[in-house]
């Protein structure tokens, strides 16, 4: 039997792909689908080192982490992936039907598009995408050395766990090829063209705020804790904004979700801990709840203008132009100083609160409370934390929350 070699895809010069082809701006814009194992072959991949002409240089940190996510959320959604092109792309259409000024078709895109396209939007998720591909390929190659290795050497049960390893790292390799991203190129762009674009799509984009963050993405347990105190502390129902960063002059709230995620973050594990996968795996969410509610407990009852806050009875931007409680960074100092006094963790458990430490900090508030008002003392300024006498708040550095949140704590004891 003869084969016929002019069948083999890969001596063609092109790659036939489904595609729609619409109108937008006065340009053709060409829609497709790609399986991610294929990003790596058939898109630019941006280089750190040098970045493309017409985008601005890639963050390899922030890549890594999407392809982190991509790899730990089988539910991951992301949006299209746009380029432009000045290839003749109009030419390589052979459409089918047309509904509503869309046509559908057929596109041959061109084998060496690597080097025809340009990334106006998505670079970060191509590279990620790119990188957990090489370490998922890297562990895969990696654990079958190991299991070579292991059943040389009879040792069954490591055998069995590099095995294991094995089937899960091609699990994940088969998602790059079952999964797909969209791709949007718009046909016909000039190297001028493509810069305006670039940059018009990077001033007018409005990012997601820490504070919204907080509010939607509840796989994070720092977060549901920061919604269940929300929701359950009197200081802070219906006196904190979901939307914004910052809180200031005339706004309703005392703090913004983003100001409360950071303090309920400080309460547990210090002004300068992290939140670890470790932690999260261990810690018990009624036990991390307890810590938190107990801080905002002392808080509360040890300082009357957050009282009168909690009951309506003084508006939050009354507060800002009289106290330095209304300072998130203040407040940040607080939490953390409770941390350093209060709580405890052992190896392995979750962190509790000390009844006799709770105590000194309760009374130490207490004494701070006469202390809080502006234009601030000059015992507040003589600490070296507060940047001028007209300060409002101290500080936000981090070597200056670290510094303030240890002075409090020392006053504590």
């Amino acid at each position: 039997m003869v084969e016929n070699f002019s069948e083999l895809s890969g001596y063609e010069a092109s790659k036939k792909l489904m595609a729609q082809r619409y109108n937008l701006g006065g340009k053709s814009v060409f829609t497709v689908s790609l399986p991610l194992h294929l990003v790596g072959a058939h898109l630019p991949i941006p280089n750190p080192e040098e970045p493309f002409d017409g985008n601005r240089r890639v963050n390899v940190t922030h890549a890594r982490k999407f392809g982190e996510y991509w790899r730990n959320s089988e539910r991951c959604v992301t949006p299209p992936l746009l380029f432009d092109t000045t290839w003749p792309l109009s030419g390589d259409f052979d459409p089918k039907f047309e509904a509503g000024g869309v046509e559908f078709g057929t596109l041959s895109l061109p084998h060496n598009s690597s080097t025809v396209l340009e990334i106006l939007d998505g670079q970060h998720r191509i590279l990620g995408w790119h990188m957990i591909a090489q370490t998922m390929t890297r562990e895969y190659k990696d654990a079958a050395e190991r299991l070579s290795t292991a059943k040389s050497a009879g040792e069954e049960e490591s055998a069995k766990l590099w095995q294991d390893k094995m089937k899960v790292v091609k699990t994940e390799l088969a998602r790059l090829e079952n999964e797909y991203v969209t791709l949007q190129v718009v046909e016909g762009l000039t190297l001028a063209e493509h810069k305006q674009v670039f940059a018009d799509i990077a001033n007018n984009a409005k990012g997601i705020t820490k504070s919204v963050t907080v509010g939607f993405d509840q796989r994070s347990i720092l977060n549901q804790t920061t919604m269940d105190t929300i929701d359950s502390v009197r200081l802070l129902q219906g006196h904190t904004d979901l939307e914004v960063d910052r809180v200031s002059g005339s706004n309703d709230n005392i703090l913004s979700a983003r100001n409360v995620s950071d303090i309920v973050k400080h309460a547990l594990v210090g002004i300068d801990g992290r939140m670890t996968k470790q932690r999260e795996s261990v810690w018990k969410p009624s036990a991390i709840q307890d810590v938190v509610d107990q801080f905002f407990y002392v808080l509360t009852n040890s300082f009357p203008q957050l009282q009168e806050v909690a009951e309506d009875e003084l508006h939050p931007a009354d507060l800002r132009e009289k106290s330095l409680l209304a300072s998130p960074t203040v407040l940040r100092c607080l939490a953390g100083a409770f941390h350093d006094v209060a709580v405890e963790e052992d190896l392995g458990s979750s962190p509790h609160v000390v009844p006799k430490n709770r105590k000194k900090v309760e009374l130490l508030f207490q004494k701070l409370a006469p202390t809080m008002g502006l234009p601030i003392s000059d015992e507040w300024f003589d600490t070296g934390f507060f940047p001028d006498k007209t300060s409002r708040a101290p500080s936000s550095r981090a070597q200056d929350l670290k510094g303030l949140t240890s002075l409090i704590a020392s006053w504590a004891s």
